[in-house]
């Protein structure tokens, strides 16, 4: 049976607000929610990866929806 699976590369403005990122969501990358879907975090500089690899299309959308909101919150609580 074969996976699905993604690279995505957000790049950020410098790499410290990368580094913030990248050590929030990393908790959430070691104890995923489903043993269908996994994430491997990498940070380069200014970018952050993510690496989705999941059993099926339903756990993938799962993984990266979840992964596009907690951005999302950190991007709201960067800017205060």
């Amino acid at each position: 049976m074969e996976t699905i699976k993604a690279e995505i590369s957000i790049k950020f403005d410098d790499s410290e607000l990368a580094e913030k990122f990248f050590i929030s969501l990393q908790p959430e990358s070691l104890s995923g929610p489903s043993d269908r879907s996994s994430v491997l975090l990498k940070q380069q500089n200014d970018s952050i990866r993510l690496l989705i690899d999941a059993k099926d299309i339903t756990a993938f959308r799962a993984t990266l929806n979840s992964y596009l909101v907690w951005m999302r919150v950190l991007l709201s609580i960067a800017s205060l």
